[in-house]
């Protein structure tokens, strides 16, 4: 078996000690020992003993005392040699896959579990227990029974029978868990295997189903933000076809058109405006180290109107600021901003335009606080600004589309910028968009 001809290994304890492999070494004479302090009766031990070519062979080496003197100590053992070389190899080979596909799987997105042909869990990733947030002791092994046990108290009750159907390979599905919420999805895969029988797959979808939700809710809202205008549109135009009006009347009601189709086309315009942005990630955003100042003034200019009693004032101190933005989105942000303080105020006073500064870690922040002196905003409404849609005016007499703040929050995310709104109900409110001063650590972050 080891390839030694007789007589060319010596047939004692020392003898077969020379023979083991070292690392085995410790082990064999501990049962030995055993054996010889009629501890056991029978002596056995798998080891590595060294062939005649050098190389080492697994064998199983079974022995019993066969002669013993008359105070009980041993004189002679005999015992049993079988070549499991090959066994061990086999389950060697079989570990050092499992180790590799562990290490493998381990890095999946994606939680696995995998069931063998009488439904036992065999297999589980790293993932999945990150994933469900379960803790295991060094020496506990996850099986059905203690992964249900490990996530009863955070998952949704309602979704316990549809995980024990996808545990025997029925069905996919979903589950909810507590504490923190998560959403996670999964998918059965049926195996062609005599030992393996199907293979579940978990992933995290919360994101997803938000976003979907958020989609949903989108949608719903702006069919009724546009059906408003439209149905207005509709109704009015109707009436100048199918009945005779005065000049006065006609008058009224094509002006009352062509309010709503331009608010329409407002709310439309913001609505790409908002698409193109996140779409595109800012990549469609001219960004350059410039003044803000000169940004500034030109967006005053223009929105001052004429035969308007109320002006805005600007009040910018300091040195000039140099920051990288978009100017033109820059100024169609201010403008958005400027737009609500006039229409907010109407006949309570001017709109003020002003310079801060701030110090924000490693660097510099400048900003251009925009404030006015209007209705102002609850805290809850004040919690729902850049809500697409929302409207603190509920009563629609104040002209706009609900989604002026949302466009102005991702034009300045874009540009690593921020917007801090205050508002007091009754009171006013202040929007300061905040710029990282170029050339500090936080610039075009």
């Amino acid at each position: 078996m080891l390839g030694y001809e007789e007589g060319e290994t010596r047939n004692t304890l020392p003898g077969w000690d020379s023979l083991t492999h070292p690392d085995d070494l410790a082990n064999r004479r501990f049962w030995l020992e055993r054996l010889l302090r009629n501890e056991t009766e029978v002596y056995v031990n798998e080891c590595r003993l060294r062939c005649k070519d050098g190389r080492y062979k697994w064998v199983l080496n079974r022995g019993v005392i066969a002669d013993r003197s008359a105070d009980g100590t041993p004189l002679r053992v005999i015992g049993t040699f079988a070549d499991i070389d090959h066994v061990k190899t086999a389950d060697e080979q079989l570990k050092n896959r499992e180790h590799l596909l562990q290490e493998i799987l381990s890095f999946s997105p994606e939680g696995i579990l995998v069931f063998s042909s009488s439904n036992q869990l065999v297999f589980y990733n790293q993932r999945l227990l990150d994933l469900f947030e379960i803790e295991l002791q060094p020496e506990e092994k996850l099986a059905t029974m203690v992964f249900m046990e490990k996530i009863g108290g955070k998952i949704d009750l309602s979704d316990v029978s549809g995980l024990l159907r996808g545990f025997t390979g029925e069905a996919d599905g979903t589950l909810r868990l507590f504490a923190p919420f998560k959403v996670i999805k999964w998918e059965v895969h049926q195996l062609d295997d005599p030992v393996l029988r199907h293979i579940l797959f978990f992933r995290d979808v919360t994101r997803e189903t938000e976003v979907d939700r958020m989609k949903s809710e989108f949608l719903a809202t702006a069919a009724h933000e546009l059906r408003t205008p439209l149905s207005s549109i509709y109704g009015f135009s109707e009436l100048l076809l199918t009945r005779e009006f005065s000049d006065e009347a006609r008058r009224e009601y094509l002006g009352i058109i062509h309010d709503q189709t331009k608010g329409l086309i407002g709310m439309l315009g913001e609505l790409l405006d908002l698409a193109r942005i996140e779409a595109r990630s800012g990549r469609d955003f001219i960004l350059c180290v410039q003044e803000l100042w000169p940004v500034v003034n030109r967006v005053v200019t223009d929105f001052n109107i004429p035969g308007d009693t109320r002006k805005i004032r600007t009040e910018l101190h300091g040195p000039q600021p140099q920051v990288l933005i978009d100017a033109d989105k820059t100024g169609q942000a201010l403008l958005n901003i400027l737009s609500n303080a006039h229409k907010y105020s109407a006949g309570k006073g001017d709109v003020t335009v002003s310079s801060v500064s701030r110090k924000d870690g490693g660097g510099r922040r400048v900003g251009i606080c925009v404030k006015d002196s209007g209705m102002g905003m609850t805290p809850e409404q004040l919690g729902r600004v850049f809500e697409r849609f929302y409207r603190a005016d509920t009563t629609g007499k104040i002209p706009g589309t609900g989604l002026g703040m949302s466009l102005v929050k991702e034009i300045m995310q874009i540009q690593g910028g921020s917007v801090e709104v205050r508002s007091e109900l009754g009171k006013g409110t202040e929007v300061t968009l905040w710029f990282p001063e170029a050339g500090g650590s936080n610039a075009g972050e």
